[in-house]
């Protein structure tokens, strides 16, 4: 069942395997914005050009295609297009090109349901972000040292928080907040915070919503 927070949102779905995704995640009759419903790349592009939807759910693999790629194009014509990608071939997926294509949630097919497609379309409604445990590099975590108070900020920002909400919830000020997003992009070696976010659950640094 779809989540309330985003019930009524226009969606462009393009999927490899369109009845795993639905069995386990939607009633497709409560996705009354639908806007389009395929499985190749080039038709998805199409669409969210056609239709500029809210939401972008798709496959890794298309056909045919490739979600990444999908991705990339359109984040590139509609910045603001909250992305979701579900991963079918783990083994050939490449997390690092997931997140340089500015990919919002992203789930391994073989986990939607138990719960992760929920937990990524909330991470989107509140404007976070979300990677599959599955996914991540629970090792690496060790080669990136970040202090309480850095890793406080990094939390704030999975959350969605703008830099003024950070400096309030954590009682600083606007500047040190700043300052500290500037440290974070520094030792995680990105150049924004939707990177930041990415890179820090990529390596478990923090929780994914």
């Amino acid at each position: 069942m779809i989540l309330k927070q985003l019930s009524g949102q226009t969606v462009v779905l393009c999927l490899g395997d369109l009845h795993q995704l639905l069995s386990h995640s939607f009633n497709a009759g409560e996705l009354v914005l639908l806007k389009g419903l395929c499985s190749a790349e080039n038709e998805a592009f199409a669409l969210v050009q056609r239709h500029q939807p809210q939401l972008l759910i798709c496959h890794d693999q298309l056909l045919p295609g490739n979600g990444i790629q999908l991705i990339e194009r359109c984040k590139a014509i509609q910045p603001k297009l909250k992305t979701l990608l579900v991963v079918t071939k783990p083994a050939s997926f490449e997390l690092q090109l997931a997140l340089k294509a500015r990919v919002d949630a992203i789930c391994k097919a073989d986990r939607i349901g138990q719960g992760t497609m929920a937990q990524a379309l909330k991470s989107i409604a509140i404007g976070g972000h979300y990677i599959d445990q599955g996914l991540l590099n629970s090792n690496a975590a060790a080669t990136k040292k970040l202090s309480p108070r850095q890793l406080e900020v990094l939390q704030e920002l999975c959350l969605g928080a703008s830099t003024k909400q950070v400096a309030k919830r954590l009682g600083i000020t606007e500047n040190t907040a700043k300052g500290y997003e500037k440290q974070l992009y520094e030792k995680l070696d990105v150049s924004g915070r939707m990177q930041a976010v990415m890179e820090g659950l990529r390596l478990g640094l923090l929780q994914a919503n």
